[in-house]
């Protein structure tokens, strides 16, 4: 479906009843990379998950996208469904995504899961590759996108072709102007790690034991730095985790949201 928030309109998945989730991808991929998750958990919640402006099938606007602007665009979905308190969920850049929605609207923020992801802004040298990389999109197309970011989204041990092959493709279909949008709003974000002690949502944060975009280790910090915390490595795991490895994913995910989950758990 569709709907019309923030000026533009946004495509998204919404199956299920229940306590809500939501779903934020990360960058640069679009809502079918939660479809695992989306069959999991519809039988128990109500299961939403966007296209971020100008991803997916949602609408691109021209210029910066700053990651403030993508957590209003996802409260005005919430508003527009009448949903109340939801549970975010967060890969990579949806996790930069989440922390400023935690930041700007933490009455509409039932609890926070961060997968793969950090708190930190670029260092200068990631910032000057991000803005070399939008420059590129916009002179030779998204088909630069595939070699920069498809090999590095698995485990190395992972051979699985079709898996790869999905990740591959989904670099295919990007939207120019969206990849620009956000590359440069990525580049420009601020450091959340002033603020994460203030946050008061039960948190569960997750890492692909294998990751090589977002090491563990800075994802293993964002949850020390969030008061009550859980963290939960998965191994054989790279920075896509749950695409990589849905079932130990959902068990994590799920022992979480049951409450069973504890203190530093390394998942089996």
């Amino acid at each position: 479906m569709r709907a019309k928030v923030n000026g533009i309109r946004i495509a998204c998945t919404d199956e299920g009843g229940g306590t809500p989730l939501l779903f934020i991808h990360g960058f640069p991929f679009n809502r079918t990379i939660w479809s695992k998750q989306v069959e999991a958990f519809k039988t128990r919640h109500r299961v939403i998950a966007p296209d971020l402006r100008g991803f997916g099938e949602s609408e691109a606007t021209p210029g910066s996208v700053p990651m403030g602007l993508f957590a209003e665009d996802l409260h005005d979905l919430l508003t527009y469904f009448d949903t109340g308190p939801v549970t975010l969920v967060g890969h990579s850049m949806g996790g930069y995504v989440a922390l400023a929605f935690a930041k700007a609207f933490p009455s509409a923020l039932g609890g926070l899961v961060l997968v793969g992801t950090r708190s930190g802004p670029d260092s200068p040298e990631a910032a000057a590759g991000r803005r070399t990389l939008a420059q590129r999109v916009r002179a030779e197309g998204v088909s630069v996108m595939a070699p920069a970011f498809g090999p590095r989204m698995l485990s190395s041990g992972d051979g699985d072709a079709a898996l790869s092959a999905a990740v591959r493709a989904s670099v295919g279909t990007l939207n120019p102007e969206g990849i620009i949008g956000a590359l440069l709003g990525m580049a420009e974000r601020p450091d959340a790690g002033s603020w994460l002690s203030r946050i008061q949502a039960r948190t569960l944060v997750i890492a692909g034991a294998e990751d090589e975009v977002i090491p563990p280790s800075e994802s293993e910090a964002l949850a020390k730095a969030i008061p009550g915390a859980r963290f939960v490595s998965i191994p054989d795991a790279g920075h896509l985790v749950a695409f990589e490895r849905p079932d130990d994913f959902n068990e994590a995910l799920e022992s979480w949201l049951a409450g069973n989950a504890t203190e530093g758990e390394r998942h089996p």
